[in-house]
Order: C-alpha cells, then structure tokens, then sequence
C-alpha cells in the first residue's frame, strides 16, 4: 500500500476510541500509557487528553496518545506522550505525515513543548525525528530511563525462581513457610485497603506521584473488569500488610503501584507479592514482567528500590532517548529552569498537592 494511503486525524468517534483502546491493550505494540482509560480519569485534575489515529486505507495501524497539562501564568501547555507512539507496521515515508499530525494536535493544545518519552521502536523514533529535523523544528533529546526488566517468554517459574539472588530466594521461602498468604483483590473495599498501603509507603518515602484515589479507582476498576491487570495483597490473617498492582497490556505485566502498612517490613510482605504477580504473568502469556524505572543511576538515594527490584533476576533495559520539541524555546527553557530551583521545586509540590485536593471534592 503506498504512503499516501495513510490518513492521520483525532480519535474522536465512540468506535474510533475502541478500536484505538483495543490496539493500545491487546496488541503486542500495546502499553497502558497509551489506553484512554489510564489518562482520561485525571481530566478532573487538570489533563486534557489527544489521541492521533493513523489508518493505511480503512485500518488502524498506529497513532500516539498525549496528555497535555497547563502551565501556571502562562495561558499553554506542555503535552506528553508516554511510551508511545505504538505502530502494527511502519513506513519511513509516513514520517513528514505524522510530524504534521502532532503539529495540528499541538496547535489544537497550545503546547509550548511536546515531549516523547519512552518511544518503544526504534525505527518510529528514527525517522519521527529525522523529520523533526528536516522542518527545522527545535529539538532536544535527553538520556532515556532504565527499567528492570524479568524475561518470561521462553522460561518455566523455576528457571526464572533459579535467577532470583540469595536474599530474595529465602524471603520468598520464609514467607511462603510463614502465617502469611496472598490473596487477588476485588471488592472495593479491598482495594481501597490496597491503596491504603500504597499512600502509606509514598508518606514515609515522599513520594508525590501516587494518583488520587478518584483518579485510580476507575483504573483499578477497569483493568480488573477487563482482565488487563491484578491487584494483591498480603495477609497476616485478615490484617493487609502490603499490596501491588500489577497491569497486562500487550505482551507485557507492568508493575505499577506497590507498598506495604508502617511495621509491616519484619514480614518481608512485598517478596511474596512479587512472586505470585510473576507467576501469574507467566501463566497469562505474558513476555516480560517490568518493575518499574531504575532510580539511583549510581546514586545512593534509591538504591535500595533498585536492588529489590534487580534481586529478582530483572535486568537493566534503556529507553531510546526522550525527544523535547521546544515550540516556544524561550519560555519553556525559563520554566525548565525555575522548576529545577529549590523555589521552584517547592511550588510545583504544592501545587501538586491543591490540584488533588481539588479533585477529590468533585
């Protein structure tokens, strides 16, 4: 089919939506960052999301889902796309088309800067930036995040068992020899308690990035429903000690939100958490079961999350580079830099914190 097939507009029609959903969830290109349900909950919190649609002829065949969020005092936006743009097939020659499809949604979101993280193909992320070039459009890139990543295709639970180190292998056996259990929640109550936990490790680390409950309940809800994700939590008799949330999107388990109740630690909760969401990653079918981003980068801060996390046989995989499109250089640079302040830093928390607190009394 030649390039000129290709058509790009806004998902914007219920079956537009499904058929873009369907892609971003079942399809081996598929990841959560990309589904409409994970972003549009936290429209109420002051996202806007745009989804582009690509279609060679009458077939869907990729596209990019962004959010945009507005810029105090500056009457525009910086607009996201995570883990994205996803595409079945690829044509170089679809590049210029596609460059100009986010031109029109950055336009239409009065973006100061569009940001592309975590592009997962290579040959998109190519070629997406050579015609970024060829425009003379302003581009930067930045170093991509690391995520440890546990290989399951082609594995059995012991083999992968067998690549845990030492610590893990006895805190898994202890555990499992132990009064604890791990059981799949999914009564509202029950995941409100999960989420209990989740808040309760995010205070005592000062983690900022937890959703609001209104914002995850809904995502909770859904990927449960639709079985594209598990919520587990472990036991001491009745009393929860700690809980993941764990999502299956393409042929990939993400674990997404986890954390355990103040005096739960001595349990060593989270180890048989893990090894359960694994095993039951493998039996869905799954390719790889991610843990998350790496944090300390060689740092010390953080490096205790890092060695959990690699403790279970995960190995390091880098991201391609994020692509920043300065449309408004001047302004965006001046806020980067405010941001990175003490100042800064100081007000985009707070302003963090009023924006959920907003939301949660709709």
């Amino acid at each position: 089919m030649p390039a000129s097939a290709l058509s790009i507009r806004p998902i914007i029609t219920p079956a537009e939506r499904e058929t873009w959903n369907a892609l971003a969830e079942r399809s081996p290109v598929g990841h959560r960052h990309q589904c409409l349900w994970w972003m549009e909950p936290l429209e109420r919190y002051g996202f806007r999301s745009y989804a582009i649609g690509c279609w060679n002829a009458d077939r869907l065949v990729g596209g990019a889902h962004f959010r945009s969020y507005g810029v105090p005092l500056t009457r525009s936006t910086v607009s996201e796309c995570l883990d994205g743009p996803i595409f079945l097939e690829w044509d170089k020659a679809w590049a210029d088309d596609f460059v100009g499809g986010l031109a029109e949604m950055a336009g239409t979101a009065r973006s100061m800067a569009v940001v592309i993280r975590d592009c997962p193909q290579e040959d998109v992320h190519r070629d997406m930036l050579g015609s970024m070039r060829r425009r003379g459009l302003t581009i930067a890139l930045t170093r991509g995040p690391a995520d440890a990543v546990l290989q399951l295709e082609g594995r059995s639970m012991n083999e992968i068992r067998s690549g845990f180190n030492h610590g893990t292998r006895q805190r898994i056996k202890k555990g499992q020899a132990g009064p604890l259990s791990v059981r799949w929640l999914t009564s509202a109550e029950d995941l409100a308690r999960a989420y209990g936990a989740w808040i309760a490790t995010a205070n005592r680390r000062s983690f900022t990035d937890v959703r609001p409950w209104t914002g995850l309940e809904p995502v909770l809800r859904y990927c449960l429903d639709n079985r594209l994700g598990s919520v587990l939590g472990t036991f001491l008799d009745d009393k929860l000690l700690a809980a993941a949330f764990i999502v299956h999107t393409g042929k990939a388990a993400a674990y997404v939100y986890g954390g355990y109740m103040d005096g739960a630690e001595k349990y060593s909760p989270t180890h048989m958490l893990q090894f359960e969401a694994i095993r039951e990653s493998l039996e869905r079918g799954m390719a790889t079961y991610n843990f998350g981003m790496l944090i300390s980068e060689g740092q010390t801060a953080g490096r205790g999350v890092d060695e959990f996390k690699l403790g279970f046989g995960a190995e390091p995989r880098r991201h391609l580079d994020t692509i920043i499109w300065k449309r408004k250089p001047l302004l965006y640079d001046s806020i980067e830099r405010f941001r990175r302040g003490r100042i800064g830093a100081g007000l985009e928390a707070l302003l963090k914190r009023k924006v959920v607190s907003r939301g949660d009394t709709g």
